[in-house]
């Protein structure tokens, strides 16, 4: 099986960010839609709250995900986070009033949480290392691909007669990849390292040798799971002694943990996030028609997918820490141009400028998929052990979220009093985080996930160098006298 059987997991999870991808994009063409806007009438502070509910819904999901995924394992999690999202997209399309689309919003983001979480945790937990940051980087791009989907079938739906069809229809087709993931996870594994966790070695045995059976190194399976064994034996003796709080109290799994966290918030502060919810508001400052808004709302999402690709193609070629700080300082410039070309409208009325400052948006938010776009969320989830990855990424995405949250909540009335002024902010962010990663960011590039802990100043309680033949030996053995009895 090997790589193919890798990628067909990872695709399959990876979906999983189709629904997240999805949703936050269809909201910002929705924001632009005739037929939202009439039956609704929304004000400034409802249009802000569309946004915020979702964000408030993902901070929900975020906070009980890890005892899901911890107890039910990863792929179970998933599956129920697209149960949740698929009853969210049903209540969004059925509305009828304010107050169910607002209900609809928070299950969506309940989802959001469950998926972000769970879906990076497992990929980064199946992944051979050397494919592990481009693994997270598909899954990004398939986020990206549902974004733009969303995208042009609100600037098709547009032109549509059907005023209430405008805004239902686009909101109410991301049921099916909710449907298709359910379903989908029945033909995944569960992750070897949680199976570990559990005791259950022998499936997990399994697993890692369909994962890894192209290999060259034909006993790199057996190696992996020695190593893996090694740590998380270790790792459960702590956990006896010590609540997940103990990541709270003890140096050097806290800084893991704010490690964790700066990577995570900064791809909130950045920018782009608040750029495409509110987008279409952006455009419309700056003096284009909604069909015009709409059109290039679809043309963001194709510029932002293919930043996506670019970083599938780098992330394990360059490495985590040169797309970070390229990143950032690429991202800062292009801002400062999007606020020069936008103050230039504001103050002469020229259309030329604005049509500049739409030209730059769009190169921006290539450099952010290019840069940043999965970055962040392949170092979260690969930097911290197995025993917090969980609660570990769940807390980053946490208090990353919360950030969104104020964002989200703030921009509509940032746009209305200083307009283009807001994207200081966002620039003094990236000027923030840039010694951040340059001083605090290790490279993790083609590490297992067990010698993270060694580019941490951690020790590894087995190396693969150090694994003898007899070593590799008993574990074939072993997982051949078991493998009758193993149902995976």
């Amino acid at each position: 099986m090997g790589k193919a059987y890798n990628w067909m997991c990872a695709g399959i999870a990876g979906s999983g960010s189709m629904l997240y991808g999805y949703d936050a994009a269809v909201i910002a063409g929705t924001l632009a839609q005739p037929g939202f806007l009439e039956y609704f009438n929304p004000s400034a502070t409802v249009l802000g709250a569309v946004g915020s509910v979702y964000f408030a819904g993902l901070l929900i999901g975020l906070l009980f995900v890890s005892a899901l995924a911890d107890r039910f394992g990863r792929k179970r999690t998933i599956q129920f986070g697209a149960a949740v999202g698929l009853i969210g997209a049903v209540f969004q399309t059925a509305a009828h009033e304010i107050g169910l689309f607002f209900t609809g919003r928070v299950l969506a983001g309940i989802a959001s949480g469950i998926m972000l979480t769970t879906v990076n945790v497992y990929q980064a937990e199946i992944a051979p290392p050397d494919l592990r940051g481009t693994m997270v980087a598909f899954q990004i791009v398939t986020l990206n691909l549902a974004g733009a989907l969303a995208s042009w079938v609100g600037f098709a739906c547009n032109h549509s007669t059907n005023l209430s069809f405008q805004w239902r229809f686009p909101i109410g087709l991301q049921c099916l990849p909710a449907i298709l993931l359910i379903i989908g996870c029945f033909f995944i594994p569960f992750s070897p390292r949680w199976l570990i966790t559990k005791d259950r070695h022998a499936e997990a045995q399994v697993i890692l040798k369909r994962l890894h059976d192209s290999h060259e190194d034909s006993t790199f399976w057996e190696k992996e799971y020695i190593q893996i064994s090694a740590q998380l034996e270790v790792e459960a003796k702590e956990k006896e002694t010590a609540s997940w709080t103990h990541m709270l109290t003890n140096w050097s799994e806290l800084r893991r943990l704010l490690v964790a966290i700066a990577a995570l918030t900064s791809v909130q502060t950045n920018g782009a996030q608040t750029i495409q919810v509110y987008q279409s508001v952006f455009y419309a400052g700056l003096g284009f028609s909604t069909t015009q808004v709409l059109l290039m709302v679809g043309v963001f999402a194709i510029c932002n997918t293919c930043g996506g690709v670019t970083n599938l193609i780098l992330i394990d070629r360059v490495g985590r820490r040169k797309l970070f700080l390229s990143g950032l300082v690429i991202l800062s410039v292009m801002l400062g141009v999007f606020a020069a070309c936008s103050e230039r409208y504001t103050s002469t009325g020229t259309k030329s400028w604005g049509k500049a400052g739409v030209g730059f948006v769009m190169v921006y938010i290539y450099f952010f998929g290019a840069t940043y776009a999965s970055s962040p969320y392949a170092y979260a989830a690969e930097i911290l052990p197995t025993k917090n990855r969980a609660n570990g990424v769940a807390i980053a995405l946490f208090v990353a979220n919360s950030v969104t949250l104020t964002f989200t909540q703030v921009t509509p009335i940032a746009l209305d009093k200083i307009a283009w002024k807001f994207n200081i902010v966002f620039i003094a962010c990236n000027l923030f985080f840039l010694p951040i990663v340059y001083f605090f960011f290790p490279e993790t590039k083609g590490l297992s996930l067990e010698e993270v802990n060694g580019a941490f100043g951690e020790r590894v309680e087995v190396e693969f160098k150090d694994i003898t033949e007899n070593e590799v030996e008993k574990v074939a053995v072993v997982q051949l006298e078991d493998t009758h009895e193993v149902k995976v």
